[in-house]
Parts: C-alpha cells; structure tokens; sequence
C-alpha cells in the first residue's frame, strides 16, 4: 500500500509539473483557467484529470474532439511514479523527500529551456534557495568543502561568460553540488554533456538546451550510483 500510494505521489506530482511547465511556456496564466483540451479548448471533466487513468480511459484521445492526445504527459506522469517508487526504496526516508523534490524541480526547469531556451529566473532561484537550506539543515554539506563548490563555480561562470554555458545551468549545478554532493555533480555534467554533444551531432542545431540532459542525467545517476549520493545524507 505504502508503494501504490508513493507511486500515485510521484505521477501526481509530475503531471503538476508537465501542466505547469507548458503553461509558463504557452504563458497561460496558472491559477485562473481550468485544465483543457489543447484542440477543442473544452475544460476536462475531474476523471481525465487523473494521472495515467485519464489518458487510458480515452484510450488516447480526447472524449469530446477525438483528437490524439500527446503521450509524453503520461510517459512523465509514469516515470515520476516509478521515480518516486525507486527513491523511497533505495534512499534514506528524511533524504527521499528532497532528492525527488529536486528531480521535479529539475523536470520543469528541463522542460522550460527545451521549448524556450530559457527558464523561470522565480522557480530557479526559488529551488536554489530552497535546497541550499535544506542541504545544510538536513544533509551533511558543510563549508569545509566549500573550496570544491568555489572552484567548480569560478570555471562554470568562465564558460557562462563566454557563452558557453547558461547562467541557468550554472545555478542548476551549483544547486546540484548542495543535493547530490562534489563527485555525483562531476558525473551529471560529464553525462549532461555527452547528451547534448550527441543531440547536437544528430539535430545540427546552432544552439542546444543543456537543462533537459541535466535532468536525465540526473535520473540516470539516481539510479546507477545510490551508493555514491547515500555519502552526503
């Protein structure tokens, strides 16, 4: 039961974050239109609401235009839920809350700047505050390593101001060093970057988002390495 319900946690939570994500995207404002179909307009009913349930019970098409509804919402909404699932399995329960509030905070952060380049400066610097806090109240960062979080910052803002890096991403890794630790944040941008370079060999684009492969690096690592992040709870 614990899991059922730790699962549905996560899925709900990911379908908030897609729904809020495309709304900043499309700039919808977030608190004064209900949710509605993205072809006909029509507000859905509380039953198509309901993550992964509402998608297989209109088999995949909105019930009042028939048009295909898009899969990635409930794709996310699936592996938020097995997310959640793994997290509270595998890591400790007080570090279990704030791993997979960052790997949200990460998913909307990624979703932005894969559509606009760009991402909210208000949830960025709110995740970072937030989970500066938390690191240093729940977890065992201490400014004794602040001369690894000093040094990576000093390189990160070098290819910020060249241009080669975002000053978004460099406030995403700085936050990643407070919830993962020195050695798992060197692995998310080594894999980040492997990403983006086999994005950019395959799409020829002139400018790549690098956010969307920090997130899915940073599901990757939580998966491979638990023992590795374990060390800073």
């Amino acid at each position: 039961m614990d899991y059922f319900l730790i699962f549905l946690f996560g899925a709900v939570l990911s379908s908030f974050v897609v729904c809020y994500s495309w709304r900043y995207v499309n700039n919808i404002s977030q608190l004064h239109q209900h949710s509605f179909c993205e072809q006909c307009h029509r507000s859905l009913k509380f039953w198509q609401l309901i993550p992964i349930f509402g998608f297989v019970l209109q088999r995949g098409h909105c019930c009042f235009c028939i048009s295909k509804i898009p899969p990635l919402s409930t794709f996310i909404e699936l592996l938020g839920g097995s997310l959640a699932v793994y997290c509270y399995s595998n890591y400790p329960r007080s570090y279990f809350f704030i791993l997979f509030s960052f790997a949200m905070w990460s998913l909307c952060l990624g979703l932005q700047d894969y559509k606009l380049y760009a991402a909210s400066s208000k949830i960025l610097y709110l995740g970072f505050s937030i989970f500066f806090a938390l690191s240093i109240i729940f977890l065992k960062f201490s400014f004794s390593s602040f001369f690894q979080f000093f040094l990576l910052l000093v390189i990160l803002i070098y290819f910020s101001i060249k241009k080669m890096f975002g000053w978004a991403d460099v406030i995403y890794t700085s936050t990643s060093y407070f919830v993962l630790g020195y050695q798992c944040t060197l692995y998310l941008l080594l894999t980040a970057s492997i990403f983006g370079i086999l994005f950019f060999l395959i799409t020829h684009l002139k400018k790549v988002p690098f956010l969307p492969f920090q997130t899915l690096s940073l599901v990757i690592i939580i998966v491979v390495h638990p023992f590795y992040i374990e060390s800073i709870c």
